[in-house]
């Protein structure tokens, strides 16, 4: 059997995979910072200098290499000797895998087409761990890793379009595979808000309503009963809408009446009042409605940048494939009904498989229904 480390080591290209690797945890330093600040709404330049999460004092350059200095230090800071989360060794360790996997796995084409293949899936690496942790994506992240994309179907024209031998025919099949996702992505929301979106509950009495960040007041939760319903949910896009009818509001004394809630507002007859100057909202009401998106619009960002480098193909294979993905997740976590779970994730998941095996998974498929 052919080993397949002979192309990399007698044509002396291990150096290149050494290159992107060293690059890839790199990256995945920088992708810590964008995961901790864009959330947070801070800047990833400014402070230019990473920080403790716990004091906030900052960290040296010789203390903040990628996986060595979290080895190094044991897992705690060297400012206040506080425990420093083993997610930034993992998330590092990632990418410094992802880049030396599509290093090795394209050896057949150029160090800059790899490279803007690994900064691509960077890309989705870091929207598939925010959209996660946060159901945040990110559009300029998406705009970023779709330009990778675009280059890199440039650069190695295969990859978006089976057969396509020139550079232009891949820019055109990426330029098609952006359009595809976004629009793909942007119809299933717009027909899921109709369909699905709408949500009514009524109560035979007064039933008690509370308003709470969670997430380490990353997002928010209006509880009303046994009833839950996620802001990024139902904000997912200007067309979200919140109202409580016969409400009352704690905070608010007097007020008994019906109560409509936007993005950061809440709205009581002629009045507003900000969201962000209340820690916690609650009173009663008797019934709720919203009108919300069973898909948030951050999935076409994700699409769109899928199928910057895979094509149309990629993108309804990361569909299909990225729904079943999505449900065993969803049967492992025990999501129950109604209860938000990011789909990007999964969608990601399965144009990592496109990228690596796609073709070749749905040649089999064909052949085995054929």
């Amino acid at each position: 059997m052919e080993d397949w480390t002979d192309p990399l080591l007698n044509n002396g290209e291990w150096w290149q995979v050494v290159l992107l690797a060293l690059i890839g945890a790199c990256i995945g330093s920088f992708m810590n910072v964008a995961l901790y600040r864009i959330p947070r709404g801070m800047s990833v330049s400014n402070p230019p200098r990473s920080f403790c999460p716990t004091c906030k004092a900052a960290i040296p350059w010789y203390l903040n290499l990628p996986i060595i200095s979290w080895i190094m230090l044991r897992g705690k800071s060297a400012c206040c000797h506080q425990p420093i989360s083993p997610h930034y060794l993992l998330i590092e360790t990632a990418c410094f895998l992802l880049f030396s996997g599509i290093a090795v796995y394209f050896d057949y084409e150029s160090l800059l087409a790899r490279l803007f293949i690994c900064l691509w899936g960077a890309g989705l690496l870091c929207m598939l761990l925010m959209d996660w942790e946060h159901m945040i994506v990110n559009a300029q992240i998406s705009s970023i890793c779709a330009v990778c994309g675009l280059l890199a179907s440039v650069l190695a024209p295969t990859l978006a379009g089976a057969g396509t031998l020139s550079p232009w025919e891949g820019l055109l099949w990426g330029c098609a595979g952006v359009a595809c996702g976004y629009i793909l992505f942007r119809t299933i929301a717009l027909v899921g808000r109709i369909l699905f979106g709408r949500r009514n509950l009524h109560f035979p009495e007064p039933t008690r309503w509370e308003l709470r960040q969670i997430g380490d007041n990353l997002d928010i939760e209006l509880a009303v009963g046994k009833h839950s319903l996620r802001w990024g949910m139902v904000f997912a896009d200007q067309r979200g809408a919140l109202i409580l009818e016969d409400a009352t509001v704690e905070q608010i004394p007097g007020v008994s009446c019906r109560v409509r809630f936007t993005d950061t507002q809440m709205i009581i007859g002629d009045s507003s009042y900000d969201l962000e100057k209340y820690d916690t909202l609650c009173g009663t009401c008797r019934a709720v409605s919203s009108q919300g998106s069973s898909m948030g619009g951050g999935d076409a960002w994700i699409a769109m940048a899928i199928g910057s480098l895979c094509g149309w193909q990629g993108v309804f294979f990361s569909l299909i494939v990225g729904s079943y993905i999505g449900l065993i997740i969803a049967l492992i976590m025990r999501v129950r009904r109604g209860e938000p779970m990011p789909f990007g994730p999964a969608l990601i998941l399965a144009a990592f498989l496109w990228l690596f095996a796609g073709p070749q998974l749905v040649s089999m498929f064909l052949n085995f229904l054929g």
